[in-house]
């Protein structure tokens, strides 16, 4: 879907949840089955293999972990090709290498070959998360944009509980261990293959559609806006959201990841032996436990919002795990199944709370300009936090023990409560123009961009109706008449804009900014017409050189009023917003100069004989000077637009 105007963006952020909605999520989610299929099943295949393979400690943790080193690389790189060349080309490059890389694993020979087929494969998987979320979110509307993207997370539930029991089926049929494995890891390229043709019929999504055509010079277009940005720019508009996002998301994924990808592994701790009944357990322990809580959060996260979930999500697995560490063999002296009811909860509260907002948070709170490389830089710290968890647990059980682990884990969850309510802001049921912050310039420069420039075109049609009666090429009537029109056509305007914010559910700082500057511009309009109207009622017939040079300095004001608002493409990329205070300046100086005529006009005319041409001229002069002063009023608004633009984006929350 191509925007071409703020009539169709506010048609798609206000829509109520539809097939579309969910045919998109659907696409989406199920690559993400794969995702989440592929991480996750070689916890049961390490059981598998070690014996085939001779694995040694190292090597299981190496296996275990080798695909999340690849998905903390992957983010990175396709994060960033996404926000260059678009979303729908860049998916297609990450299911190629899902369906390779799952192939390839499958017919290895031994742990090297397996080793660089999961790093590759984990490439791809990394390189999905920040397309899938951008995606979606990209399409949805404001109220269910959580609900989908969340949704579209949660299907990674169905992605492990897939691995587990497609195994259990395998051991249950008696399938050879030699070629069990085989299968469980080739059936990753089964759901992508699924989805191939249903992938070619999704286009751009609608908010990188707007930013590219915005992005470009078009055809008699006579701005371009520059949305290339350093990794400095990118840290320094943003660093508490970066931090923020990653630094919960690493917490999270050290884990949620270990625990999930090892618990097969542990289960061999706990009295279950062999490879049947660790896996079994494993399995009951996903559908008990995990997957409810992911479908929790979709029912809750447009309603709670994300902060309350992610923090009482973390504070609950931080409870969960304390306890384990605290009593767990105590509990496994009772019953097994106290131990495992108390560790289940550990999975339900992970995804009930930051293993779904952790996914969710990043698309809601970048710019499109870099929608992907934000949650890209946050997904590729929990693939990071992921992989060494996976790495050294096996280290820290033989060392340390289980509890001490799950005492560690505890700890962990602590740090991500405190970060989620130090860090992180709620986003909940809001246009991705507010949570991202680039709603007040893109409301101006993008959204309402063609009403802005018929506004300031009727507005300079006037300024040339009153050169050219000055200059006595056309009458007082055809004068007012003109402009008169021109004024009614801006009315008109003026009242589409402020119509369409107040529909839109703008900030309250966005609804201030963009009406005043909407109203201050129809201003300067009015003006204009009540000269038009006063040189007919008073039948002006004689001009003076002093209105031709107030007219002169009010248009020089004008077109830098035009001008800063031209600038306001740029500002939030470079450093625009000090041109625009610096035209300001200058305006200002206009503003004086008409103020100096002014003064000088009537201290001349109040020398006549005549009061009532005194009082006819003294109005018009009045008048004419009163257009510096509104079109400063303008530039005033576009300057503190640039000014809390550019403090939001470096300081956000």
């Amino acid at each position: 879907m191509r925007v071409k105007n703020a009539a169709d963006m506010s048609s798609i952020e206000g829509a109520k949840l539809n097939r579309q909605h969910i045919r998109i999520m659907l696409i989406s989610g199920m690559s993400f089955f794969t995702d989440a299929y592929d991480l996750f099943v070689i916890g049961v295949v390490l059981l598998m293999v070690r014996g085939l393979f001779n694995l040694s400690t190292l090597q299981i943790g190496m296996l275990a972990s080798v695909a999340l080193f690849g998905a903390a690389i992957g983010p990175i790189i396709f994060g960033y090709i996404g926000d260059k060349i678009g979303r729908k080309y860049t998916y297609w490059m990450t299911i190629t290498i899902l369906i390779v890389g799952a192939i390839g694993s499958a017919f290895s020979f031994g742990f090297v070959e397996l080793f660089l087929w999961r790093f590759i494969l984990g490439i791809g998987i990394g390189g999905d998360y920040p397309l899938s979320a951008t995606i979606v979110a990209e399409y949805a509307n404001k109220n269910d944009r959580g609900k989908l993207v969340s949704s579209t997370f949660a299907m990674q539930g169905f992605g492990i509980i897939a691995g587990a029991v497609l195994a259990v089926v395998l051991l249950t049929i008696h399938v050879p261990i030699q070629s069990a494995w085989r299968i469980l890891l080739g059936f990753g390229a089964v759901p992508t293959l699924t989805i191939l043709y249903a992938r070619t019929k999704l286009g751009e999504t609608p908010w990188y559609s707007l930013y590219s055509a915005s992005s470009k010079t078009g055809k008699g277009s006579k701005r371009h806006k520059n949305y290339s940005i350093s990794p400095r720019d990118l840290w320094n508009k943003n660093w508490k959201y970066i931090i923020g996002t990653s630094v919960a998301w690493f917490l999270l994924d050290v884990s949620y990841y270990g625990t999930s990808i090892f618990t097969p592994y542990l289960t061999t701790f706990l009295g279950f032996s062999g490879i049947y009944g660790p896996t079994l357990a494993s399995a009951l322990i996903l559908i008990i436990a995990a997957v409810p809580g992911y479908w929790v959060a979709v029912a809750l996260i447009d309603k709670e919002g994300r902060k309350p979930i992610q923090a009482i999500g973390f504070l609950m697995m931080a409870a969960s795990f304390i306890v384990l560490a605290l009593f767990g063999s105590a509990f496994l002296a009772i019953t097994p199944l106290l131990f495992f009811g108390v560790y289940g909860l550990t999975f339900f509260f992970s995804n009930y709370g930051p293993n779904t907002t952790t996914y969710v948070y990043p698309v809601e709170l970048y710019p499109t300009q870099y929608r992907a490389r934000g949650h890209g830089i946050a997904a590729m710290s929990g693939k990071l936090g992921a992989a060494i968890s996976t790495l050294v647990f096996p280290l820290i059980i033989v060392g340390l023990g289980k509890y001490a682990l799950l005492g560690m884990l505890g700890i962990v969850a602590i740090i991500g409560f405190l970060v989620t309510i130090v860090l992180l802001p709620e986003t909940k049921r809001k246009s991705l123009l507010e949570t991202s912050g680039e709603n007040e310039i893109l409301l101006i420069t993008s959204k309402l961009a063609n009403e802005f420039e018929q506004l300031l075109s009727h507005i300079g049609k006037g300024f040339f109706y009153m050169e050219k009666r000055l200059n006595s090429e056309i009458d007082n009537a055809k004068f007012f008449e003109s402009v008169k029109r021109e004024e009614h056509e801006a009315d008109l305007i003026v009242h589409d804009i402020l119509d369409y914010i107040a529909n839109y559910g703008a900030s309250s700082i966005s609804y201030r900014d963009v009406s005043h500057l909407a109203e201050r511009l129809d201003d300067i309009m009015d003006g204009i017409e009540a000269i038009g109207a006063r040189f007919m009622i008073y039948e002006i017939d004689e001009v003076e050189k002093e209105m031709l040079d107030m007219e002169n300095v009010t248009v020089k004001c004008f077109e830098i009023l035009k001008k800063s608002i031209e600038l306001l493409n740029e500002v939030g990329d470079t450093d625009d917003a000090e041109v625009i205070r610096n035209n300001a300046i200058e305006a200002s100086r206009y503003e004086n100069e008409a103020d100096n005529i002014l003064r000088s006009s009537l201290h001349r005319i109040m020398q006549w004989d005549d009061a009532k041409k005194i009082i006819k001229y003294k109005e018009i002069y009045e008048h004419m000077e009163s257009l510096s002063d509104r079109c400063m009023d303008s530039i005033d608004v576009i300057n503190d637009v640039a000014i809390r633009y550019k403090y939001i984006t470096r300081n956000k929350h």
